[in-house]
């Protein structure tokens, strides 16, 4: 198994692409630590995890919280005592209107969420990875990390956001054995993109120009994280992989 017996913790793995990437990490041997705000959700997707024959535990947890990060991975590293994967997931979508309707509450809970929290989570982590020497930090950016669209100012700025922390993660930590990524999902058919991933969404017409054709599945990105998060990625630093059908490049 790719990732036998490697302690991969998921943030948001209570729903959507968190809880697809757990259930594909524990296919592949991973222990998994199901991070969320949702504990329903977290535990769910540990009898998920469990019902393929995986390991997981949930923890309650906000990613924004500096003590609730403090003590996840205390938790994590009594029990286990190493952290070899961390999937950065957990996000949230902003209000989808232009800028200068956009209000400044929405411009700080997305850029807490989507931006900050990966800085506060990969701080905490990467030196017990450089400890080991050795570790991979997957982060979920967008295709919005990479081209401006309707997602809106917040949403677009906390992404490319992701995209230039992980070259710059990956830039200080990669001789220490730290690896560093991240990914680029388009318009995936989970609950947080429902509103829009339909024929009357204003992503509609773009997904379906783009070359694949289609709505991204949860599982297009989940088996790309497995994949990411192995040793068959070794030689892949610092880069933003698009999983989104194409669509970046009209």
């Amino acid at each position: 198994m790719k990732l036998d017996g490697k302690v991969c913790i998921v943030t948001g793995g209570g729903s959507g692409l968190g809880q697809q990437m757990s259930i594909a990490i524990a296919k592949e041997g991973g222990i998994v630590v199901v991070a969320d705000i949702n504990k329903l959700g977290a535990d769910q997707t540990c009898e998920l995890v469990r019902d393929n024959g995986g390991q997981a535990i949930s923890i309650e947890m906000d990613i924004t919280n500096t003590a609730h990060i403090e003590q996840m991975i205390e938790t994590v590293l009594d029990k286990y005592n190493r952290i070899d994967v961390l999937c950065n997931n957990a996000g949230i979508t902003g209000e989808h209107v232009v800028t200068h309707e956009v209000s400044e509450q929405s411009w700080d809970n997305v850029i807490n969420v989507n931006l900050k929290s990966i800085f506060l989570m990969s701080k905490r982590v990467i030196p017990q990875m450089v400890k080991q020497g050795k570790g991979v930090i997957i982060n979920t950016a967008s295709a919005s990390g990479l081209i401006a669209s309707a997602a809106g100012i917040e949403y677009t700025a906390a992404k490319h956001g992701v995209v230039g922390m992980t070259k710059q993660l990956a830039y200080e930590y990669g001789h220490q054995g730290v690896r560093v990524v991240a990914i680029a999902p388009g318009v995936i058919q989970t609950p947080l993109t429902k509103e829009y991933a339909n024929e009357e969404g204003y992503f509609h017409k773009l997904t379906m120009d783009a070359p694949a054709g289609r709505y991204g599945k949860p599982t297009d990105v989940a088996n790309t994280v497995v994949f990411l998060a192995s040793e068959d990625a070794d030689f892949i630093h610092g880069h933003t992989i698009p999983i989104e059908g194409g669509s970046t490049i009209l």
